[in-house]
């Protein structure tokens, strides 16, 4: 009996391979052309080819799964800090971060940024999603750089970089949804435009 026992197939259904990354990426896809309101379960699961009871299963409310989808949409793998960064002078090793933590601006990044504000009076998670995945890694990254400059005497003792870090994702932050006309290089104009307010008198 027991070698008949431990023949029998484990209970419940094993998972497909690749069903969760589908699901997720219809989630998103949804969730832009939608809203949140507007998107379906019934239909998040037909775009993944898989059913909605397979979705339930990993995710057991609408809500659970949108922040689940946008957490690993958010999510940056790569990391924050450039090599070789300290090679550069301080004002050019500023515009290099900057540049290397700007969010990604193609159109379906773009869109989720803008519909993730606009869905956050209905669930305010998603706002905090865009505040720890996004927003607050890179201007962490931003003040770390500017505190070490501070400590070599580059920028002036005196300098809130937390308060200067906030200012110069902002502008990169809010140009991401909508880039403003004639501005070929955005980075640059910002750190042209704080840098005489920070830097260290010669």
């Amino acid at each position: 009996m027991a070698e008949l026992a431990d023949r029998r197939p484990p209970m419940g259904r094993p998972r497909t391979p690749g069903v969760d990354e589908a699901v997720i990426r219809a989630t998103i896809r949804r969730f832009i052309e939608d809203g949140y309101t507007g998107m379906s379960l019934a239909k998040v699961a037909a775009d993944a080819g898989t059913t909605r009871p397979s979705v339930y299963l990993r995710w057991p409310t609408k809500q659970a799964l949108v922040v689940a989808a946008v957490r690993s949409t958010l999510t940056q793998e790569d990391e924050l800090v450039p090599e070789n960064l300290l090679e550069l002078q301080p004002k050019k090793r500023l515009l290099r971060l900057l540049r290397h933590l700007r969010p990604s601006e193609d159109h379906q990044h773009r869109t989720l940024y803008a519909t993730l504000l606009a869905e956050s009076r209905r669930i305010p998670e998603l706002l905090d999603l865009i505040n720890e995945e996004l927003v607050e890694p890179r201007t962490r990254a931003i003040s770390t750089l500017l505190e070490s400059m501070k400590e070599r005497g580059e920028i002036r003792a005196g300098v809130n970089t937390e308060h200067a870090a906030t200012m110069l994702y902002g502008v990169r932050f809010v140009d991401s949804l909508r880039p403003r006309p004639g501005t070929a290089d955005p980075d640059r104009e910002s750190v042209e435009l704080l840098w005489p307010a920070i830097a260290a008198q010669p």
